[in-house]
């Protein structure tokens, strides 16, 4: 009983809390709307809106799931809730592991969000404020490590351009791959090559047939879309879906591409999603050992710095480095560590 009643009181403080960071957030972008839009309508709002809000709920769940807990201690403390709970030898486990299922379900949620919604709303971000938002000529005439995709016949292809000019169309490191039936039918690798109206021309170019199986240089042309519509819909890695990163990494592992890039992008969104439970859980034992909320807000700043510097260091190992981008999970196993030695003071007592 006592159990629901913790997580009713956490549940309404989660909902209030991200209310309140999300309008923050919501203020901010209609001041940027405001000010660095060059159309301001109801329609680009709220579509901004819409689709920034997930991401924001996202970026910001382990922040709103500690200021929620850190409000519920607050509360616990001062009406001396966990002091009666000790007193009938309710471990603290048990006692708050309504409030750590909660969060487990939302993050599992997360991350199942992370790899298709989230993805797309990002997109789409990126599509408005490419479309809508004031910017300099030179942002618009250069795509770095543009993503762009187009199916047809039941044929899907997937192209990425690691620079693109659109001013003049010259395009350096092609990859192109078409897929049809979740099988590869041909591969194409060019260092470079121009882009003019719908066609991309590649002087020299390796192609892998794998419905024949052979390899071949030759000059080819791949027709795509006019140039001058790339600027709104080029895709970056963080708005591929699950499908095509584990798709574009199994294709990079093959040819010799920079496959730990797309593998690295899985892995930053599942310690983004899954952050928020040994973060909670180590500012949770930490506050009820000192029967304090300023020393779980303490005990957050390195919890959540192990976190952000496994985020950063997981893509940089793959991007400048010939390195497994897994290595860059040490610094948040040292998190799940330090939450499992948290479980283990929880399932103990209060203070012990």
């Amino acid at each position: 009983m006592l159990g629901k009643y913790v997580l009713s009181f956490y549940a309404k403080l989660f909902l209030v809390v991200n209310a309140v960071l999300l309008s923050i957030v919501s203020s901010y972008a209609m001041m940027e709307l405001l000010f660095l839009f060059k159309e301001k309508s109801i329609n680009v709002a709220w579509s901004y809106l819409v689709n920034l809000i997930p991401i924001a709920f996202f970026y910001l769940l382990p922040l709103s799931s500690v200021i929620t807990m850190m409000i519920l201690l607050n509360y616990i403390f001062s009406k001396k809730i966990d002091l009666i709970v000790q007193s009938f030898g309710i471990s603290p486990l048990k006692f708050f592991s309504s409030v750590v299922i909660f969060l487990i379900v939302v993050s599992f949620i997360n991350l199942f969000l992370s790899f298709g919604v989230y993805a797309e709303r990002n997109k789409n971000l990126y599509k408005i404020e490419k479309e809508f938002k004031k910017r300099q000529e030179v942002e618009d005439l250069i795509l770095k490590d543009a993503w762009f995709s187009k199916e047809d016949n039941g044929k899907k292809a997937y192209i990425n351009f690691k620079f693109v000019n659109i001013k003049d169309g010259s395009v350096v490191g092609v990859f192109y791959v078409k897929i049809e039936d979740n099988k590869i039918l041909e591969l194409i690798q060019a260092n470079k090559g121009f882009w003019v109206g719908d066609t991309v021309f590649l002087s020299s170019a390796h192609l892998w047939d794998f419905k024949e199986g052979n390899r071949s240089v030759q000059e080819l042309t791949i027709k795509l879309f006019d140039i001058k519509n790339a600027k709104p819909i080029g895709e970056k890695i963080e708005y591929l879906h699950l499908h095509q990163l584990l798709t574009l990494y199994s294709l990079g592992k093959s040819v010799g591409l920079n496959y730990n890039l797309y593998m690295s992008e899985v892995i930053r969104r599942f310690i983004s999603s899954l952050s928020p439970i040994p973060i909670s859980i180590t500012v949770l034992s930490y506050a009820l050992k000192r029967r304090s909320v300023f020393v779980g807000f303490l005990s957050f700043l390195p919890a959540f710095s192990l976190y952000w510097i496994s985020f950063i260091l997981v893509k940089k190992l793959s991007e400048s480095m010939p390195v497994s981008p897994f290595y860059g999970l040490l610094p948040f196993v040292l998190l799940v560590i330090l939450s499992l030695k948290g479980i283990y003071y929880l399932s103990k007592g209060f203070r012990v």
